[in-house]
């Protein structure tokens, strides 16, 4: 009889923490839906604390916790996976072959090589060459004009070979081709 009256007031007393605890769920989720609370986060995010508390993650530990999370959980590949699930990446590489993107890319990255000091440098290797030396007392170009001649076939390659690959990785049909 006395283990009956103790099972049944376990029972009944689940039911009774069973409805409490959804009380305040209930009591929590009218709180977090409220007026004032959105206004508390607003002011809070807002603050020169929280600022000061984004610094502190970014500047102590949590950033290479992030990090080798990210890597262990292979987030940027599923990322990459995702972004060639939904043709996000194939839009992204036909706005950049199909707008100015390209050209401004292009044109950044030859800048950076022409101020590389290890162009100047093959550039004066070569000039010393006699091969070049040679070539130059042979024709009328100067060799000034060879190298500018090449640099520019050579983009000019570069350039149809990179559009090519795109265009074939993308499965796009080849661009008609105009004559100058």
């Amino acid at each position: 009889m006395l283990r009956a009256g103790l099972s049944l007031a376990t029972r009944a007393g689940g039911a009774v923490g069973r409805r409490v605890e959804d009380a305040s769920l209930w009591a929590i989720d009218a709180a977090l839906g409220s007026r004032v609370a959105r206004e508390a986060v607003d002011r809070v995010v807002a603050s020169e604390l929280a600022e000061r508390a984004v610094g502190q993650a970014l500047e102590g530990p949590l950033v290479d916790a992030v990090a080798r999370d990210i890597a262990r959980y292979a987030v940027v590949e599923r990322i990459a996976d995702r972004l060639i699930a939904e043709a996000v990446l194939e839009h992204a590489v036909d706005r950049v072959l199909e707008g100015p993107e390209l050209e401004r890319i292009a044109n950044s990255v030859l800048d950076r090589v022409l101020e590389s000091e290890e162009l100047w440098q093959l550039v004066e290797e070569v000039a010393q060459s006699p091969a070049v030396t040679d070539a130059i007392s042979r024709q009328g170009i100067s060799f000034a004009d060879q190298v500018a001649l090449g640099v520019r076939a050579r983009s000019h390659n570069a350039d149809a070979w990179l559009e090519r690959t795109a265009r074939r990785a993308l499965r796009r049909a080849p661009r008609e081709r105009t004559e100058p």
